[in-house]
C-alpha cells in the first residue's frame, strides 16, 4: 500500500507544473493578446517556425498582475480546402493567469509530420512571493488541424 501512495504521489507531483498550463483564444482573451504587450526587443522575444506559418512571442503585460505578467502568443495558420485563416492563442497559467517569468531564450521546437510542430519553454509559476516553481510547457501547433494544445 505504502508503494501505491508514494508512486500516485510521484505522478501527481510530476503533473503538477504541466498541468498549469493553458491555452485561450486571442479572441476571449483581447486585453493580453494585444499586439502592444509584444515584450521588447521585438527581435529577441518572437520567433518564426514552419516557414511563417507559425510565429510566437513573447506576451508581458507591463508587470501587472506583478506576480504573473508573461504570456506567450502562438499566431498560426490553417489551411483548409484551399483557403488559408489565422489563428491566435495565449498560453499562460491557469485561468488566464501569466507566469511569473518565461524564459524565451531556452524556447525550442521540434517538428513531427504527424503531429505537428512541438514548442517546449521553461517558465516559473507564482506559489507565494517567496518562491517559485519552476516547469516546462509543451505546446503542440498542428496547422493541418488549425489546433493548439498543451502535452502533456
Amino acid at each position: 500500500m505504502r508503494r501505491w501512495v508514494l508512486g500516485v504521489l510521484f505522478l501527481i507531483g510530476f503533473a503538477g507544473p504541466a498541468a498549469a498550463v493553458s491555452i485561450t483564444d486571442c479572441a476571449d482573451d483581447q486585453t493580453t493578446a494585444s499586439a502592444w504587450n509584444i515584450a521588447e526587443p521585438w527581435d529577441k522575444n518572437t520567433r518564426v517556425f514552419s516557414g511563417g506559418n507559425i510565429r510566437v512571442a513573447l506576451i508581458d503585460t507591463g508587470g501587472e498582475p506583478v506576480c504573473c505578467s508573461m504570456h506567450l502568443l502562438v499566431l498560426h495558420a490553417y489551411h483548409d480546402e484551399g483557403a488559408e485563416e489565422r489563428y491566435c492563442h495565449i498560453v499562460n497559467d491557469h485561468e488566464g493567469m501569466g507566469f511569473v517569468n518565461i524564459v524565451f531564450d531556452k524556447l525550442t521546437a521540434s517538428y513531427d509530420p504527424k503531429k505537428g510542430l512541438l514548442i517546449t519553454f521553461p517558465y516559473e509559476l507564482y506559489v507565494d512571493g517567496l518562491k517559485n516553481k519552476p516547469g516546462v510547457a509543451k505546446v503542440r501547433v498542428n496547422i493541418a488541424t488549425g489546433t493548439v494544445k498543451v502535452e502533456r
